[in-house]
């Protein structure tokens, strides 16, 4: 068996990429989808406000994936100082 410190840096643990959603997060997401493609199918009369609407899905998606990066830049930092603790 691989230590975490390999499986991490092989990329076989620790990537959001190999976490499953939940059931409630996916039926979120595809009410999100949902509602998204009515709105811009609405909003192709109008040009400038569909930019707009663009330029908030970019930023909040920009927005989750930096808060995304911190969580787990501070979940590896405290798993890294409980692992300290332990071996004390």
């Amino acid at each position: 068996m691989k230590s975490a410190i390999r499986q991490m840096y092989y990329g076989e643990k620790g990537s959001s990429e190999q976490i499953t959603p939940t059931k409630e997060y996916l039926k979120i997401l595809q009410k999100i989808v949902e509602v998204e493609n009515e709105l811009t199918s609405k909003l192709v009369c109008f040009p400038e406000l569909s930019k707009l609407y663009q330029n908030i899905i970019d930023l909040k998606e920009g927005k989750e994936s930096e808060f995304g990066a911190t969580c787990y830049a501070e979940g590896f930092k405290f798993g890294f100082t409980l692992g300290i603790e332990t071996a004390e």
